[in-house]
Order: structure tokens, then C-alpha cells, then sequence
């Protein structure tokens, strides 16, 4: 097995490579950094903390967010471990780290999925098909889809009556949604709106919390557990002996008999060939051997199912006539695994690997894809579990709003992208219109959120290993949070672009966390404020970039910065950089004084000949003039000069 993510484990643990006199590697560079910065204002690194009693406790606060509020400079080790967690083809094994990353805070055990008895387990479909692996692999999903994932949504639900269970996928909906009608509403129509969402807040916090996710995406990771070997077994037989031998049949079905008495045969499942085939409904299941499919799926959340899509090789199209599909376990688990081709997902909202109360999983093992959704989509959680798999190709992601590693409350939502010079692009339809008039909300791309103050919010990720990237949101997106939660992007290698207006690139607002750790490549960050690593309001935001030759520009509050007690820390450790601002007085280490005590800002450059517009200068100290605010630039790791000389 090998991890998608070694080589940038190698570029954390052993450093950039970049210089033979290299004397230390990235890790212990940080801490030395951090070390004498925080020691320059006399302080140390355990003065960054929170304490959880800040603000009244609730029940769907994680566990790993409530630790990480108080040494938020976990968050490092955190992500790199996170990062190395996947291994190509066994996206189970990430995704069982991340389940037991979701307890609650006083949670001592996860509950497990449903566990078939015996007797259940004896086969009630007729056989039609000669291939025993392929009976095999149609068994072990029709045990997941008729008993397993169905009984396990049972265990979920237990507590909760039917008004209950009926209030998670219409009134909570809406409070996880928005329209653009919203734009032309009055100020007093848009008050009452907000009332009525609190309102819904308010009764779903008095019983919310007797929902149980874990057997739902406890069942959904045994499932793709068990799968995957037969898929990968049924692909070789496939190759060995062609599509017509693997389908064949010694069954003879007259008229009079029933068809859906047979193993694949059942309603709502569907198994073609390797031609051209077209698939429209709400199904159950699908296995397609080949061809360039086209999908128009559809979901009633209503009637809560499992869906197990399973596309061997073609360029496939998957196209959403309605919510909560493609991808998308709502109130159950939903699979979506495409083995090759250059697919294109045209989501509505909740797809693309979304989990809301339940698991959702979409896995492409190859191709350059697209990824288009509205809200809740491409790797988001509300009360589960959501993960979008992108093994290879120059992908697209397009979304609007809450996607591209969201992670809501009790939610992680997350986006795995191994291989190809990708695109994320969030927002552009939901306007911040409280605040501007031609600015777009995006809450997407690494953005963990809760309900301030009603309950704390879950973990977005995105892990992006090679390319070079682009990433463009506008308000509230690359790293950022609101509200308990963490908020993340990790990048491996590449000349990666990120473009954000507001709260991103690391930031953290109102008792959260933001992490973006970029290891190699020279990048490009620019937003204009709250950004570059900046934490406001007991929060703690922070941009670590490895290597590389890269350009920061902020207008204001921004590249190091602390507001309203909170810590904020740019860092970067090796390469030639260049640092643009428009407000000297609150960014490069800045911290402001607020409720008697005050803010940490911290500006840490390790390497390099760099180049400066505000406070920094290369080779220096300072302090902005804040108790806590403070930047230094150093030659911690110097560039080999002989070896200059020599070219």
C-alpha cells in the first residue's frame, strides 16, 4: 500500500530539499521559530490557547476542536497527519480515521453500524447470473441496501419521533440553504427571515442532539470496505474474460415469473454493459461495466435509502434532477465509485459526496473531471460524514456555497485530491448583502461552521496533493471558520494560486480555528483583509508555507494578525518572498488590544532574500507598536551559495 501522501510527509519531516547547508528541518524550524518570536515578547507558545469555558458549553461540540482551541499550534501536526492518512485505492482507511475524529466531546465509544443476524444473512434472491463473482459482489450489496444500511438509519433515528424526523429534511433545510431572492428582500423581510430560521435553531438544539450518525457512517465505511476488494476482483475478471461472458445467464425468465426475485434484478437496480447506456430514477443500485453513461438521478428524502453507484470505465455524465443526489447519503449512506474516464458531476444541492445525517462518499479512481453542485456539495457534512476521492486528472470544482471541504456541525466534510493541476471556485450566486453589494458569501473550500451561539460547528478540509492549483472563493472560504469548528487546506507540491476577499487563507473568526499549510511551490496569496493567517475574537487563524519562492498581498488586518483576543500567525520557512500591504498599522504581527489583555499577531520568515511594503523588513525585528504583535525575518535556512556560484 502506499500513502498518496508520502512525498509530502517527506517535505515535512525532512525538509524543502531545497539547500545542501539546509541545517534543520521544516518542523523544528517552526517550533524555533515560534520559540524566540513569542520570547521576544515575552510570552511562550502555551501562552496560545483558549479555554473552553469562553463561552457556555453545548452538546454537539467535537472533541478534537475543543482540544485543538486550547493548543491551537496542534493544528500542524493534526493536518500532516491527516494528509498522510490516505492510501491510494482504500478510501475507507481515511475515512475511519476521520469517524473517530467526529466524537462529541463527552463521547466515549462510537456506535456501530447494524449487525445482520444469521438467519437475515441467507440469500433471498434467485440467481441469474452464472459469474460468482459477480453474484458476490450484488450480494454483499443487497445486504448493505436492504438490511444493513436501512436498519442502521433506524438506530440513528431511535430517539427522534416522526415530527422530529420529518423537521431534519424540511424546516433544517432551510437554515443550511439560502436564495437569491433573499437579494431583493426588504431589511425588515430579512429580519423576519432570520427569525423564523432561529426559531428552528432553537427547537432542533432541544432535540438535535439524540440523532446518532455514527452507526449510519459506520455502516457506509464496512461497506466500502467490503466492496472495493470485489470490485477490483470483478474488474480482472472482466478483463480475463469480456462483458458477455461475465453477464451471462442460465436463468430463463418467462413472463409469469418475477423479475425482480432475481440477485440484480431487484426495483431500483439496474446493471448494464459496456455500451452507451442512459440511466433516469430514483435507484438502489447500479453497476455499469463501460460506455459513456449518462445519469439523471433522483431522491426523495422523504423515503430515506441507500444508493451504491458503481461505474467501471467511460466518460460519464451524473446529472441531479433534484437534491440530495449523485453522491449523497441523506439520512442513509450514498456511494458513487467511478473507476476511469473523464466524468462530469452535475449536482444540484447535498451532492457530490455530502452527508447530511448520514454518509456520502464519491470516489474517481482516474480522469480529468467536473465537479458542479450549489450548496452542500463536493466533500460537506451536516451530522455525518462527506468525502469527495479525486485519485488523478485536472479537475474542475464549481459550487456556490457550504462546499469543497465543509464541515457543519457535527459534520466533516472533506475533499482528497491526489494528482492534476486543479480549479476550486466558490461563490458567485448568494450575495453578502448585509455587508456589500457586489460581494458573494462563500463559506466553502476548508470552511468549518456552527450557529453562534446555539451549537459549535464540525471540520471542512481540503487535501490537494499535486498541481498547480487555483483556488477562488469570495467571502469566507481557503481555511477559514466560524464558531468551534476548524477550517483547513493542505497542499502538497505546486505553483498553487489562491484568490479570496475576506476571512480566508487562515483565518479564524469567533472562538475557532483556520489552518492553511502549503509545503512547496511558489504560490500566490492575495485577499484584502482578515486573512494570512488572522484570528479575531478567541480565535486562532494560521498560514505555514514550507518552500517556495511566494507573494503575499492583503490590504489590511491581515499576514499575522490578532483582533479581538485573538492569535493570528503567518509563517514562512524557506524561499524568496515577496510581501504586499495597504495598511501598515495592523498586519505583518500585529496584535490589538481588546477586553483589558489583547490580541497575539506573529509574522515569522525563515529564508530567503525578501522583499517588503509595511513594517517587515528582511533580515530584522520589529514590533508594530501592539503589547503582543511582533514580526522577524531570519536566515534560518540560507541558500547554498557555493552551489549558486557553481551554476
Amino acid at each position: 500500500m502506499k500513502s498518496t501522501f508520502s512525498a509530502f510527509a517527506l517535505v515535512i519531516g525532512l525538509g524543502t530539499g531545497a539547500s545542501a547547508q539546509q541545517p534543520i528541518d521544516t518542523v523544528d524550524a517552526v517550533d524555533f521559530g515560534i520559540d524566540h518570536l513569542t520570547a521576544f515578547l515575552h510570552l511562550s507558545p502555551d501562552d496560545i490557547g483558549f479555554r473552553s469555558d469562553y463561552t457556555d458549553p453545548d452538546t454537539f461540540r467535537l472533541r478534537l476542536v475543543a482540544d485543538l482551541m486550547q493548543r491551537p499550534l496542534g493544528m500542524r501536526d493534526y493536518l500532516q497527519e491527516m494528509a498522510m492518512a490516505h492510501v491510494d485505492g482504500q478510501p475507507e482507511i481515511l475515512a475511519r480515521i476521520i469517524h473517530s475524529d467526529l466524537r462529541s466531546e463527552y463521547q466515549t465509544g462510537l456506535t456501530p453500524p447494524y449487525r445482520p443476524t444469521a438467519d437475515e444473512l441467507v440469500q433471498r434472491y434467485n440467481l441469474y447470473f452464472t459469474s460468482a463473482e459477480l453474484n458476490q459482489l450484488l450480494n454483499r450489496a443487497a445486504t448493505y441496501l436492504d438490511l444493513i444500511f436501512p436498519r442502521s438509519t433506524e438506530a440513528a433515528l431511535a430517539r427522534l419521533n416522526n415530527r422530529e424526523r420529518a423537521f431534519l429534511t424540511r424546516q433544517l433545510v432551510e437554515v443550511v440553504t439560502m436564495s437569491t431572492d433573499e437579494e431583493f428582500l426588504s431589511v425588515d423581510a430579512l429580519d423576519s427571515l432570520e427569525k423564523v430560521e432561529e426559531g428552528y435553531i432553537e427547537e432542533f438544539v432541544t432535540f438535535g442532539y439524540r440523532f446518532d450518525k455514527d452507526p449510519l457512517i459506520a455502516a457506509g465505511i464496512d461497506c466500502l470496505e467490503k466492496l472495493l476488494p470485489e470490485i477490483r476482483v470483478l474488474m480482472r475478471q472482466l478483463e480475463m474474460l469480456g462483458h458477455e461472458e461475465l453477464l451471462r445467464s442460465s436463468a430463463v425468465i418467462t413472463d409469469d415469473l418475477d423479475r425482480t426475485s432475481y440477485l440484480g434484478f431487484q426495483s431500483g437496480w439496474r446493471i448494464g454493459g459496456v455500451g452507451n447506456d442512459y440511466y433516469a430514477g430514483d435507484y438502489r443500485f447500479i453497476l455499469d461495466l463501460g460506455g459513456d453513461d449518462i445519469y439523471d438521478f433522483d431522491y426523495d428524502p422523504s423515503d430515506p435509502h441507500g444508493v451504491i453507484v458503481i461505474d467501471l470505465a467511460g466518460d460519464d455524465r451524473y446529472r441531479a434532477r433534484s437534491d440530495f443526489t449523485i453522491a449523497s447519503g441523506c439520512l442513509s449512506v450514498g456511494l458513487l465509485l467511478d473507476f476511469g474516464g473523464n466524468d462530469q458531476y452535475l449536482g444540484k444541492s447535498f451532492s457530490a459526496g455530502s452527508g447530511y445525517f448520514g454518509f456520502g462518499l464519491l470516489y474517481d479512481a482516474d480522469g480529468d473531471d467536473r465537479y458542479d453542485g450549489d450548496t452542500h456539495a463536493q466533500g460537506a457534512a451536516s451530522f455525518g460524514l462527506g468525502l469527495l476521492i479525486d485519485e488523478s486528472g485536472r479537475d474542475i470544482y464549481n459550487a456556490a456555497l457550504y462546499s469543497q471541504g465543509f464541515g457543519f456541525v457535527q459534520g466533516f466534510g472533506g475533499i482528497v485530491d491526489r494528482d492534476g493541476s486543479d480549479s476550486y471556485y466558490a461563490g458567485g450566486k448568494y450575495k453578502d448583502i448585509l455587508r456589500y453589494e457586489d460581494r458573494y458569501l462563500s463559506l466553502s473550500q476548508g470552511f468549518g461552521y456552527g450557529l453562534r451561539p446555539w451549537m459549535s460547528g464540525g471540520i471542512g478540509v481540503i487535501l490537494d496533493q499535486y498541481g498547480n492549483d487555483t483556488y477562488n472563493a469570495d467571502i469566507f472560504a481557503q481555511a477559514a471558520s466560524y464558531w468551534w469548528s476548524l477550517g483547513a487546506i493542505v497542499d502538497g507540491y505546486g505553483n498553487d494560486t489562491y484568490t479570496c476577499f475576506q476571512y480566508g487563507q487562515g483565518a479564524a473568526t469567533h472562538m475557532t480555528l483556520g489552518m492553511l499549510l502549503d509545503a512547496a511551490g511558489n504560490d500566490v496569496y492575495f485577499g484584502k483583509g482578515l486573512m494570512h493567517g488572522c484570528g479575531h475574537d478567541y480565535s486562532c487563524g494560521w498560514l505555514l508555507d514550507l518552500a517556495g519562492d511566494d507573494t503575499y498581498t492583503a490590504y489590511d488586518l491581515s499576514q499575522g494578525a490578532g483582533s479581538a483576543n485573538g492569535v493570528g500567525l503567518l509563517t514562512d520557512v524557506a524561499g524568496n518572498d515577496r510581501y504586499f500591504i495597504s495598511n501598515p498599522a495592523n498586519t505583518q504581527g500585529y496584535g490589538n488590544p481588546r477586553r483589558e489583555f489583547g490580541s497575539i499577531g506573529l509574522f515569522l520568515d525563515l529564508g530567503g532574500r525578501d522583499q517588503y511594503d509595511g513594517s517587515g523588513r528582511d533580515n530584522s525585528f520589529w514590533n508594530s507598536g501592539s503589547k503582543w504583535g511582533a514580526g522577524m525575518d531570519i536566515e534560518l535556512t540560507p541558500s547554498d551559495t557555493a552551489a549558486g556560484a557553481a551554476r
